[in-house]
């Protein structure tokens, strides 16, 4: 499975599983909620998803390992993060902990294509040192003329997304990470599909408020209201729907 077809929080799950299994093998539930500031309930509920899928392998109260296909996806988001990295922090001189956080928010709208050209622009410029100064110079000056009458301020989801309070109105999510009685504004269905088909026939698009009725703590289903609908949705199916919470 291609990572472009999870959402953003089970490919933050799918990458701390990675990172955490670089170091010790495998991945428990305590060591991904505490990675990703999280509950354990969220954790079980991301790796019966992720082990649905056919990316890791999954026995409730014991460890997590990658399967072949979780392995590739992983290392696939993992990639996409140390390039974004790379080139916030040598070429346009972020803070390390500035590029992390903006990493973290841009890797998972990232194609494959835009990978790769930018992992060819940061390799060419470390084979030509003077352009790469040439260029960050370049950078650091017209940014010192770029006009902007205030400090624009975007937020970035925390990783792990569900249990952290949302700090900016304009923060994504996935639908599981709203509580019941809670409101969000739908921004996209990603994948494909019968939920896509089966949400675009009942005019469920873009812009549309959607309210959490009833949420099982741990498992299926989440139950939400969207125009005049009542739909029962898998936890699998709610991560595919990112809003904004209204």
């Amino acid at each position: 499975m291609n990572s472009a077809s999870l959402s953003p929080t089970l490919e933050d799950y799918l990458e701390a599983i990675y990172q955490i299994s670089l170091f010790n093998k495998v991945a428990r539930s305590m060591e991904i909620a505490d990675k990703l500031n999280v509950k354990r309930s969220s954790v079980t509920v991301a790796l019966r998803s992720l082990a649905d899928k056919g990316l890791i392998n999954y026995q409730a109260r014991s460890y997590v390992t990658l399967t072949d296909n979780g392995l590739n996806a992983a290392r696939c988001v993992d990639k996409k993060h140390h390039i974004l990295f790379d080139l916030f922090v040598k070429l346009l001189g972020m803070s390390e902990s500035d590029a992390d956080k903006a990493a973290c928010g841009m890797e998972h709208g990232m194609t494959s294509e835009v990978c790769k050209k930018m992992s060819a622009l940061m390799n060419a410029l470390s084979k030509d040192q003077p352009l790469a100064e040439k260029i960050i110079a370049s950078i650091s000056q017209s940014e010192k003329e770029a006009e902007c009458k205030s400090d624009c301020e975007c937020s970035i989801p925390p990783v792990g997304s569900g249990e952290q309070e949302i700090q900016q109105d304009t923060a994504l999510y996935d639908l599981n990470a709203l509580n019941p009685g809670e409101r969000g504004i739908i921004e996209k269905i990603i994948g494909s599909g019968a939920l896509k088909k089966r949400l675009r026939e009942m005019g469920v698009t873009h812009g549309q408020e959607v309210l959490v009725e009833r949420a099982a703590p741990l498992d299926d289903p989440i139950e939400v209201r969207i125009r005049n609908f009542h739909l029962s949705l898998r936890r699998d199916e709610a991560a595919l729907i990112i809003v904004k919470k209204g």
